[in-house]
């Protein structure tokens, strides 16, 4: 239970479940993670069982050495807490839950009352086809795909991919739950002295914030623009480098890089351009909140495309393309008015797209009919 957008996802809709209808057992297949105690104040939670509960480096030290050994006794783990628990459905986030599941599934004919003749429903939370190499999505489609009921995504891109590749499978896309603040959008009249730009998202190469900061160095020597700040949110690997190469360009005191924050709607509500550099994405909850809050947004990544319709309510550009990226950022920093239609046309999307009544009702619906075909298959 880190801090990432699926992490958050699953805590908004343990939130909402009823707690007439529902009751959960969760299982954190790696440390407990810096929401673990949120998790555990939900009512909806019963039990919370860490299959490993050693620090960060330990277990990734163990899983470097004998990765296989690692997964093979959490994946017994599992199928013993499944035995115990007897669920009427098991539902499974984020790829490596998901691999537990499916090597589980691949096991249990050869243990005995394991319970797993109920629903297993997988939720598939970003591009595996363009993030992961070909040995991984082997593995996916060999232990994770096969063995699922129901393949869940929350991209209308990735779930139409999905249903191409395997058009005997159950795959569905639900909307992500969303909770936007009340914000005034900054007024196209407004000329500040500094233009605050944003950009939430781990530091991780997959989210292509280098070439964010590339963007930001055309944008001071080819446009000769110096009238910006930025702020960078988000924890990762890449930090040192992101800072090594802002100064690089000397662009330390421009662009600061905080952290997590828990809040980013304070954050949001200072600033005038949001930026999501990523080279691929599902469907971004960072993104939605900054269009929710009626930002104007320059974004990449093939998912964004069910968000964004270029020049409509965003503007949408390749991944690593830093030139494209300084262009864009300069003509919205330049075009308030153009900018301001963005943000209002964005928020108004998103206010269309998603409902957290109707996504929840969604998900019950296909509890519901996984039990029902289940039960039909063993009637």
């Amino acid at each position: 239970m880190g801090r990432g957008g699926a992490e958050i996802q699953l805590f908004k809709t343990l939130a909402r479940l009823p707690l007439d209808r529902f009751e959960a057992f969760i299982v954190l297949s790696r440390e407990p993670g810096a929401s673990y105690e949120q998790l555990t104040a939900l009512p909806i939670v019963q039990e919370i069982t860490v299959l490993h509960g050693a620090s960060r480096s330990e277990s990734q030290s163990h899983r470097s050495k004998f990765p296989i050994l690692s997964l093979t006794r959490k994946a017994f783990r599992l199928a013993g807490i499944i035995k115990s628990v007897e669920p009427a459905i098991i539902h499974s986030w984020l790829w490596y839950s998901n691999l537990l599941c499916g090597l589980v599934r691949q096991i249990s004919p050869t243990l005995s009352g394991t319970g797993l003749s109920c629903p297993l429903i997988l939720s598939q939370r970003g591009d595996y086809y363009a993030r992961y190499n070909r040995f991984r999505l082997w593995l996916t489609e060999k232990i994770i795909y096969c063995h699922a009921d129901v393949l869940l995504t929350n991209s209308d891109r990735i779930r139409d991919n999905l249903r191409h590749r395997y058009p005997d499978k159950r795959i569905l896309a639900i909307r992500n739950l969303i909770d936007l603040p009340d914000l005034q959008p900054q007024s196209s009249s407004d000329v500040p002295s500094l233009w605050h730009i944003v950009s939430v998202g781990r530091l991780t190469a997959e989210k292509g914030h280098q070439y964010l900061i590339e963007a930001l160095h055309l944008l001071n020597t080819k446009f000769n623009r110096q009238d910006f700040t930025v702020t960078i949110l988000g924890d990762g690997a890449l930090k040192t480098d992101l800072e090594q190469l802002a100064n690089r360009y000397h662009l330390s005191d421009r662009i600061q890089m905080p952290g997590f924050c828990d809040d980013v709607f304070s954050l949001l509500s200072t600033a005038h351009l949001f930026v999501l550099p990523s080279l691929h994405e599902s469907s971004p909850n960072a993104l939605i909140e900054a269009m929710g809050v009626g930002l104007p947004c320059i974004a990449s990544g093939s998912g964004v495309r069910d968000l964004i319709d270029h020049q409509e309510n965003g503007l949408l550009l390749p991944p690593r393309a830093s030139g494209a990226l300084a262009e864009a950022i300069n003509c919205l920093l330049t075009d308030r008015k153009f900018a301001a239609c963005l943000g209002k046309n964005a928020r108004q999307r998103i206010e269309g797209m998603f409902n957290n009544d109707r996504s929840i009702q969604q998900l019950e619906a296909v509890y519901r009919d996984s039990l029902r075909m289940i039960s039909l298959k063993h009637a």
